[in-house]
């Protein structure tokens, strides 16, 4: 049996050189390629957020998951994916998790108050 062991080396104090000891020329390219990249990782999440939502806008294409829905009272013309995933999450809530009741909150605008029913007395 082998153990295989990953060595994490981290910079070195010296060879870290601060912003503003480097040369304007250096800052610049730095700070451009900080820009650019800054950038593209916000073009990649706008692109995301635009794939989700047409997702969450189609039709629900299972006929289980439109009669579940369905069933629930869900008028016709509003079912889509969204309502399906706001299901879901709503039927997890309804069994007990936290985690799917803190969501739901979170969803509707609720902020949790993680200190709601605590009140501490010092009587000394």
């Amino acid at each position: 049996m082998y153990i295989l062991m990953a060595v994490v080396m981290m910079p070195n104090e010296k060879n870290l050189k601060p912003l503003n000891k480097r040369t304007k020329k250096e800052q610049r390219k730095i700070q451009s390629a900080g820009g650019k990249a800054s950038g593209e990782v916000r073009r990649q999440r706008k692109t995301l957020k635009e794939n989700m939502n047409l997702i969450l806008g189609l039709d629900v294409s299972g006929v289980r998951d439109f009669n579940k829905l369905t069933a629930m009272g869900i008028p016709v013309e509003d079912i889509d994916n969204s309502m399906l995933l706001a299901a879901a999450l709503f039927q997890k809530a309804k069994t007990g998790d936290v985690a799917a009741c803190k969501e739901v909150r979170e969803w509707i605008g609720e902020e949790a108050d993680t200190d709601a029913g605590v009140q501490i007395i010092d009587d000394y």
